[in-house]
């Protein structure tokens, strides 16, 4: 069967994952798959045109094959959940503007040519899209698909783009719709657009049932869950509908959507009330922006490159607004903003110590974690494409010695050891500063995280816990709480977490017991 077939039969036939039925217990690795591992190189220049080594703009060889044959790499770290970008088929080749003043290729994935195919860059033989599934349910992790339903690719096109005579064609379900023939009302003309993207109608409802049909196929494939793609650009209602068809073909299914912001709560926590219902099977959660260290646009990274934690407070405050904060997909950067890490010359590197501050803060706070790719290696990056230089091989092994690898394996070891931390609601204990403190509760246990980010070790005295006996998750010590009372030592830019309640495996083992 050619790699660009559909493969929706044959995928049909794969065996189901066993549900885990609650995303919460994950723990999130993205991959720009094109900026992956390229494990085969014959699938590079498809086109002859697209491919461009060097010039971030254009494909870079990551493929299926690459992630296959590096799975235990994501594994090795303690992640549960692979997110890949879009696998559909993007445009035939290179795209110019109209202006000549912009060029790329749609190696991203967010420029959909063929809804139905996958594009030929990611597959070769022995490793489609189903093989890549049941690769990933192999390893015992889940499949996350990001989707797209807002639009196709840019119709702004050169006339010496290959595909310029189809410029304005969509394909899915071996259906063609044309932008510029759209008897089927098919497309948005009212505005606003995303650039010159060829945007869908979302009042028409035979769009709405093109999508489900499409996207329930992936779903059926073995796909875990969906990332969805520009939320603010389609109507709610559409989502609800897109939605509730999601949840209907499959039980305890995640769907979690991007909606550009970081301090309108209200929007945010909308699209998580479209409908009643548990999160896994109704409606859908999404990434929590505001909580984000992106370069020079998230709200936390001005509090671990030196600022005070009260910024965490003004976003926790508004966690009620969500219909389960513990849902939200947290994490430190992602593809579309400059990395933590920076890149820029006029941007000083994060240093390892604010690596360590920030990602015990993502693996303890509510919500889901999401790393982006090359974090273990401290990947430098600017705005897109910097953001998304090739991890490769040399990155994987270059990651193995890197401080920031080691610890988040320790990271995720604790947080896969104690229910609190993965569904735990949140109450703060202490805030200063250097210094953040909350308790998580869940099912009658309890976890209390202590963090400081400063540089040297602090001794912190909370009140209004559970009496008991507790164990702390990085150095196995345990210790009793009477009169609610917890009294801890938190090492420089370190974290403490006491657990009162069932613990699996040990994860002071993997941290060796040591305090940094």
């Amino acid at each position: 069967m050619s790699k660009n077939s559909v493969l929706f039969a044959l995928c049909l036939a794969l065996p189901p994952l066993a549900s885990g039925a609650d995303f919460r217990n994950e723990t999130i690795y993205l991959a720009v798959t094109d900026r992956f591992v390229d494990g085969d190189p014959a699938n590079n220049n498809i086109y002859g045109d697209e491919y461009v080594p060097g010039n971030l703009r254009y494909y870079q060889g990551g493929d299926f094959r690459g992630l296959i044959d590096d799975l235990d790499h994501i594994k090795a770290m303690g992640f549960t959940a692979v997110w890949i970008t879009p696998p559909v088929m993007q445009p035939p080749g290179r795209y110019v503007n109209s202006a000549q003043t912009y060029d790329a290729a749609g190696y991203h994935g967010y420029w959909a040519w063929d809804f139905s195919k996958i594009d030929p860059h990611l597959e070769s033989k022995g490793a489609s899209y189903a093989d890549l599934i049941k690769a990933v349910h192999g390893k015992g992790m889940k499949l996350i698909q990001d989707i797209v339903l807002n639009h196709a690719h840019g119709g702004d096109t050169h006339p010496s783009v290959k595909w310029y005579a189809d410029r304005g064609k969509v394909r899915g379900l071996g259906r063609e719709y044309d932008y510029y023939a759209d008897e089927k009302n098919w497309f948005n003309r009212k505005g606003p657009v995303l650039a010159d993207l060829l945007d869908f109608n979302d009042e028409n409802p035979g769009v709405l049932n093109w999508f489900t049909a499409i996207y329930g196929k992936y779903r059926e494939m073995g796909v875990d869950a969906f990332r969805v793609d520009t939320l603010v650009w389609m109507k709610s209602d559409f989502w609800r509908e897109f939605a509730a068809a999601m949840h209907k073909g499959k039980k305890d299914f995640f769907i979690f959507g991007e909606a550009w912001t970081n301090d309108d709560f209200k929007l945010l926590s909308g699209y998580t009330k479209l409908s009643p219902g548990d999160p896994m099977n109704s409606a859908m959660s999404v990434l929590d922006m505001p909580l984000s260290s992106m370069g020079g646009w998230g709200r936390m990274e001005k509090v671990f490159k030196g600022g005070d934690y009260s910024q965490a407070d003004e976003i926790f405050a508004h966690d009620g607004e969500y219909k389960d904060a513990s849902y939200l997909v947290t994490y430190l950067d992602n593809h579309d903003k400059p990395r933590f890490n920076g890149g820029t010359a006029d941007v000083a590197p994060a240093s390892v110590e604010q690596y360590y501050d920030a990602l015990n803060f993502y693996f303890t706070v509510r919500g889901i974690p999401c790393i982006f790719y090359g974090t273990e290696v401290r990947m430098q990056g600017g705005d897109d494409p910097d953001n998304r230089r090739m991890l490769g091989a040399e990155g994987i092994k270059k990651a193995k010695t890197d401080p920031v690898y080691a610890h988040l394996k320790r990271l995720n070891a604790l947080r896969a050891s104690a229910v609190p931390l993965r569904k735990g609601t949140q109450t703060r204990l202490l805030a200063e500063p250097q210094l953040y403190a909350f308790r998580r509760d869940y099912g009658g246990e309890t976890a209390a995280v202590f963090l400081n980010k400063d540089e040297k070790t602090a001794r912190r005295m909370v009140a209004g816990l559970p009496d008991g006996s507790y164990r702390e998750l990085y150095t196995g010590a345990k210790l009793k709480v009477k009169n609610g009372i917890l009294e801890a030592e938190v090492p420089a830019h370190g974290l403490k977490v006491f657990v009162k309640g069932k613990i699996i495996g040990s994860p002071w083992k993997l941290s060796g017991g040591q305090e940094r």
